[in-house]
């Protein structure tokens, strides 16, 4: 499943992630699971940048010794290698200057050969620049990580995950009814709702999903509310006559919206058929 946003920061919360079609588990637990697997990964990588730098010490044993070993070895080197390649105003420095410097050869030995095509200062440059970028983002993550660590219980952790990692959140407007009170205890926010099948959904419950943070300073930090529907299709499903036919309560809020005017967008494509 290919996706715009690494999969760490998505979660599905309520019922409903096994009904997902997709082999990964995108509940709480099931991210949690995700991240410490990831987390022992990344240590891996470590310890073989440890030993290619032929640096003493288990660095890799805990997200805190990689963060104190890409501070005091990696990063240091990268430093210096900069101050060696950096051309001083009014100097060139050779192309053959990069492939001779880099410290982390070693650790790239499974990439591509030749690693340095040695055509162009700026070429070279470009590629040493994006090697120290896939090393940093090994410690980036691993820092993220840290918090797993100190936490030691599922639900703390996956808590954590939920108000700290994830950046794309699912959930039903019931389970959001049903959660309210503890997303909100939590310190849950957000910045934006997509709202998929607007239309089947009650006017009351879809004011539900709009209160499940704190206000700031007596604002709300929503920004943006996008809803998705086709008011041509089922409406909520009412079982009672009476609510259903003399309080209007199968009309959604997206339904009155659309016949009160309010500008709509239509979209004129489709995945689901064929033509």
């Amino acid at each position: 499943m290919q996706l715009d946003i690494d999969e760490r920061h998505l979660l599905r919360l309520g019922h409903g992630e096994e009904a997902l079609e997709t082999e990964k588990d995108f509940s709480r637990y099931g991210r949690v699971n995700y991240v410490l697997a990831k987390r022992l990964d990344l240590l891996m990588e470590v310890q073989r940048l440890q030993e290619s730098l032929e640096v003493a010490g288990d660095v890799a044993y805990t997200c805190e010794t990689a963060g104190h070993f890409f501070l005091y070895q990696v990063l240091a080197r990268w430093e210096r290698f900069l101050s060696r390649v950096r051309p001083p105003s009014g100097k060139i420095v050779p192309v053959k200057t990069i492939k001779d410097e880099f410290p982390f050869h070693r650790f790239f030995d499974n990439a591509p050969k030749p690693l340095f095509k040695s055509h162009s200062y700026e070429e070279d440059m470009e590629i040493a620049e994006g090697c120290f970028r896939y090393i940093e983002k090994i410690f980036t993550q691993l820092e993220e990580f840290r918090a797993f660590e100190l936490l030691r219980s599922g639900l703390d952790r996956s808590k954590y995950l939920l108000v700290k990692e994830a950046k794309v959140i699912a959930m039903t407007c019931t389970h959001a009814a049903l959660k309210r009170r503890e997303l909100v205890d939590l310190g849950f926010k957000y910045d934006n709702i997509l709202m998929e099948e607007s239309a089947q959904i009650l006017e009351i419950e879809t004011f539900i999903p709009l209160l499940l943070q704190n206000p700031e300073d007596g604002f709300s930090r929503l920004k943006r509310w996008i809803m998705i529907g086709d008011h041509h299709q089922l409406p909520p499903v009412i079982k009672n006559m009476a609510f259903q036919k003399y309080s209007n309560m199968e009309q959604s809020l997206f339904t009155r919206i659309v016949r009160l005017g309010v500008p709509t967008v239509d979209l004129d494509g489709q995945g689901r058929a064929r033509p």
